[in-house]
Order: structure tokens, then sequence, then C-alpha cells
């Protein structure tokens, strides 16, 4: 099977969920047998220069990229708001990425063109003038759910008033769009249940994010009693759960637990962030290995307020035998028992006690430990995950001919 995987960014390195997600993937149809060709854009936020990405990685996914600007311009969101048309989507429109797609659909013939998120979706008439293959929205997330999210979060005020505007015009267009595709793979049940409730009609199929878990043997934490948080901080979601968590429940974990120490890392730290200091914070900003970082301490951390499809460094996490506490926006799409494999908490006053428990009780922690190992390695398998991928592509292809 040949299959051309279009992306919104370059999957390198491998430092925040979205990057793990495509390449996880990847590596799986790779494995598989199958032949990828990848196109991605190499946005402003995301910039990579193509010589710093190693060789090996290029020549597997023959990458191709097209430098892409997609800033937030203030005309144009404002032109958007105008017209009606959602600004989320049309900053990833460029002419230069449609004549690059269309000049590698004429050169190539692919048996799957497969879209990595609904940002994609603007090129749809592109691939189907040049190809009949399949086209498959891998939907990472339910997009606008994060933007509503966000605005509920916000007190008021001409910032409140834009988010809302902008996740009611980017779900318009979700909804709208995502019959236009031959086939829906979603992340996460609850993002299918979704889609299906809101009028999708196309073939749809849950593909559970799976991992390489012989990549993430459990190891000792080098801190006993160590509590850490690592996610892209340039992702408003990210960033507003850490600020929650330092301004609300810190306080009361310091109070009990003086001696421990939180470590947050996360690429593009504010400063806003770090010149907020809090007593036993320390802020590293991005690290250089994210493994290695997490390697480091045992009790990871994911206050998470808003969302939509899997937290995959929660996935990373539990390959790696950390006990886990997350809310239950961070848990959405990872079916394990809370309690059991997990600690779910929403109030500050159930986080900070959730935080404090698994600190006093190294019993808990183990089998918390423990317990996330035996969830992935039976549910987040990419090998499993990638089975269930090409049967999908298997039977959309034969719809097809």
């Amino acid at each position: 099977m040949k299959v051309l995987q279009v992306s919104n960014k370059i999957p390198y390195p491998e430092k925040d969920g979205g990057a793990l997600a495509i390449n996880a993937i990847t590596e799986g149809l790779l494995k598989a047998d199958c032949e990828v060709k990848m196109l991605a854009m190499n946005t402003k936020k995301h910039f990579m220069e193509i010589s710093s990405i190693p060789e090996k990685f290029r020549s597997d996914r023959h990458l191709e990229t097209v430098i892409l600007d997609t800033s937030i311009r203030p005309w144009d969101a404002l032109w958007a708001l105008v017209t009606g048309k959602s600004y989320n989507v049309s900053r990833f429109q460029s002419e230069g990425f449609s004549r690059k797609l269309a000049e590698i659909l004429q050169e190539e013939k692919f048996d799957v063109i497969q879209l990595e998120g609904i940002y994609l979706s603007p090129y749809l008439s592109v691939i189907r003038q040049h190809s009949n293959a399949p086209i498959i929205l891998r939907a990472h997330n339910i997009e606008w759910k994060i933007w509503q999210k966000l605005a509920s979060e916000v007190k008021g005020g001409l910032k409140k008033w834009y988010l809302t505007k902008l996740s009611k015009q980017l779900r318009k267009y979700e909804e709208d769009a995502v019959n236009l595709f031959d086939g829906i793979a979603t992340i996460t049940n609850q993002d299918l249940e979704y889609l299906k409730n809101a009028g999708c009609k196309v073939p749809i199929v849950h593909i559970p994010f799976g991992i390489d878990v012989s990549k993430y043997a459990p190891k000792e934490s080098k801190y006993g009693n160590s509590l850490f948080y690592i996610g892209a901080l340039d992702w408003l979601p990210n960033l507003q759960g850490v600020d929650w968590f330092l301004k609300n429940v810190w306080d009361k974990i310091h109070a009990q637990f003086p001696r421990v120490q939180f470590n947050v890392a996360g690429r593009n730290m504010p400063y806003d962030l770090r010149k907020n200091r809090y007593p036993g914070v320390e802020y590293y900003g991005e690290v250089a290995d994210a493994k290695v970082f997490m390697e480091k301490y045992d009790i990871m951390l994911v206050p998470l307020l808003a969302g939509s499809g899997v937290r995959v460094k929660i996935i990373e996490g539990m390959a790696m035998g950390k006990a886990i506490i997350t809310t239950s926006v961070g848990i959405e799409g990872i079916e394990c028992v809370f309690g059991k494999d997990i600690l779910v908490a929403d109030s500050r006053e159930q986080f900070a006690e959730a935080v404090c428990k698994c600190l006093a009780d190294e019993t808990l922690k183990q089998s918390l430990s423990q317990n996330a190992r035996k969830f992935v390695e039976q549910f987040n398998d990419v090998g499993k995950a990638t089975a269930l991928l090409t049967k999908f592509y298997k039977e959309r292809i034969l719809h097809k001919q």
C-alpha cells in the first residue's frame, strides 16, 4: 500500500503530542510494509532547517516540505470575522502548498491519502482533481471544542467574545467538512461518537493512539517522590492548565510536602510563567530529550482544563510506568480505570488531595505505575493500531474501485 501522508507541520523532533501521534502511525505503516510519502508544512511556529532533520527520517518518509507562515494577522482575522469564515482554517491555506501537492499527485499514484487533521481539508479539491485515491481524515481532535473551552475560561470582554466567535465558526466548518472525506479515523471513541451525532455519514473508525512500547521501558526515577509536568507551552490549553495549577493548587501541596519539587518543562515557555516564582517549582523550558527528563521523576501531573482528542504525553507517561494525576479533560480518550490505572481530579481541592495522597502512599504510587504500564501494553501498542488502520484503508480502497 502506498500512502501519501499530508501534515500541517514537520513532525520532528517528537516534542509534542501532535508530532508523536503523526510519527507513531508513520512508523507503524512502515513496519507494515507500506510505502509512505510525507508532504509537510514547514511553518514559522514549528520551523525546521531541513538539514537538521536526520537523513533516515527524511528518506524513510520521502519527506517534502513547503515553507508556510501561519502567523496570526489582525487584518486577516478581522476579514474572516466579517465574511464568516473560520480563521483557524484559513491560516493554513497556501497557493504554494496547493501547487506542491498537485505536483506530487501528478508524478506519483497513491492508494490512500491521509490528512493529519481538519486544517488540511481546504486541499480536498486539489487532491480530487489529481487523484482518485480515498482521502482519509485522521481526526486528532474535535478542534472547535478546544476553543469553546478556552472561551469559557475567560471572564468576559472582547477576548471572550472573540474566542467564542472563533469556536462557533470552526464548529460549523468542521461539521460541514467531515462528509467531504472518504473515511475518518478518530483517535478517541468520544470523538467518533460526537462526529456520528453531528451528522457524519462517511465510514468512520476509532484507531487508538499507538506507540512502540519497547521504547518506553520503565526505569527507576533518579529523584523519588518527585513531581513533573512536560508539554508544549505555546499551546494555550497547556499553558492555561499549568497556570491554574500553580495559582490554585501548588500552595496546598507545598504546605504539606515542603521538600517536594515540581519540575516544569515545555517548549516556548513564556516569560510571564517563569517570572511567577513559587517555592519548590523549577522551570526548565524546552528540554533536549523528553524521555530523559521524564525518567528522572516518578509522578506526572497533567492539569488540563481544555482540549479534545487524546493526551499523547499521558500515554507516554503510562508506558514509562509513571503515576499520573490529571483531570477529566486530560483523561478523555484513554479508557482506563480511574483510581487503578490513573488518578483523576477536577477541582483545586481534589487535585491537591490526589497529589498529596500519591506522595504519602508509596504502595499507591507503585500500583498506579504498574497498572498504567499494563494498560498501555494492552490497548496502545502501535502494531495493533496500525493493523486496524490498514484494514480500514483496504476497505476504502475496494469501495473506490
